[in-house]
């Protein structure tokens, strides 16, 4: 550690801890087990490599209509006459951390379990998802969305109105999207225009989604998958690695789609079967391709190597790997 903070920390010591200011707003609720007024980690080691860890003498200041969760930790500041700040009507749920002279402002939404190390700033109206870690001394702007898991590194400015997502956190260019503010994906991800990305989204690595793409609630698609525009999920779908959703396919609730499968344009997959009863989609196993205006009914199961004839409409399982045309669709070879 540098020396200048175990200076401080020296000097911080050498009076004792005063007792916790603690100023509170009207209609504050703090829920049981909560704990305010802690003193925050600032530590360094000192030559003997024994950790050091300096007295906190500041207070902290709740405003009007503050909602603090069960087991929540607000951590004092560390000077004298300066205060760890939570703005109004802001609400902090459980289990998270808010380290030494944070500065939330009003109208802030704080997930569960999310965790703001000391000096942090948050801006009014910004949302900061559940699990999300925020860096010390980092600046979260107004309006501005962490998304769920995200890490924040220390000292980083996130701009007014900007939604980030990812380890570290990444930006991401809405134009005109809906984004799901738990929405989680990997590195290079490539997000079109008009975009809706429902409640948890799950997107791996170097994948392209285009425009106009809908994907409905617990959609997961894996590494280098390409998503064409006006393709449809209807959530609970698990999509493969290196799988290409070609334009204006649905894709049914429940559908499992595996490793290096084409999905050619306007593919529609079913989830009811002939009574109207909600089965879930198709099962495509690795391998396949599935070609233009193919309709696969409810509940089958597609074996991996198969190749798909256009306008082909398969209505029970295929064990055998081979190509399939017509309707119903049978084996040509």
């Amino acid at each position: 550690m540098k020396k200048n903070k175990l200076d401080f920390i020296e000097k911080m010591n050498q009076k004792p801890d005063t007792k916790t200011d603690i100023v509170l707003g009207e209609n504050v609720r703090i829920d049981p087990t909560a704990i305010l007024g802690e003193p925050g980690h600032t530590l360094a080691k000192d030559a003997d490599g024994a950790w050091q860890r300096a007295k906190h003498h500041g207070g902290i200041k709740i405003k009007d209509d503050v909602h603090i969760g069960e087991f929540t930790v607000v951590k004092r500041a560390t000077l004298e006459n300066h205060y760890t700040v939570i703005g109004e009507d802001t609400k902090i749920c459980s289990y998270v951390n808010v380290g030494h002279n944070c500065q939330i402002g009003e109208h802030v939404f704080i997930g569960p379990h999310a965790c703001l190390n000391g000096s942090v700033k948050v801006g009014n109206n910004a949302w900061i998802a559940a699990h999300a870690v925020i860096g010390q001394h980092a600046v979260i702007g107004e309006d501005a969305v962490i998304g769920m898991g995200a890490v924040v590194p220390p000292r980083a400015i996130i701009p007014q109105g900007k939604t980030y997502v990812g380890t570290p956190a990444q930006p991401i260019e809405y134009n005109g999207n809906i984004v799901a503010s738990d929405f989680q994906h990997g590195v290079n991800l490539e997000l079109g225009k008009f975009c809706h990305i429902h409640p948890g989204v799950i997107v791996g690595d170097n994948c392209r989604i285009r425009s106009y793409v809908e994907l409905r609630k617990n959609t997961v698609i894996g590494d280098d998958c390409y998503i064409d525009s006006g393709v449809k999920t209807s959530g609970d779908c698990i999509i493969g690695d290196r799988v290409t959703l070609r334009y204006d396919s649905i894709i049914a609730r429940g559908v499992i789609i595996e490793d290096d499968v084409f999905i050619a344009p306007q593919v529609m997959t079913e989830n009811l079967n002939s009574k109207k009863e909600t089965i879930g989609g198709a099962h495509i196993e690795s391998n396949c391709f599935i070609g233009v205006n193919v309709t696969l009914a409810a509940g089958i199961r597609i074996c991996k190597d198969t190749i798909i004839g256009s306008k082909a409409n398969v209505r029970k399982d295929i064990t055998e790997p081979g190509v399939y045309i017509g309707n119903p669709a049978r084996k040509i070879k």
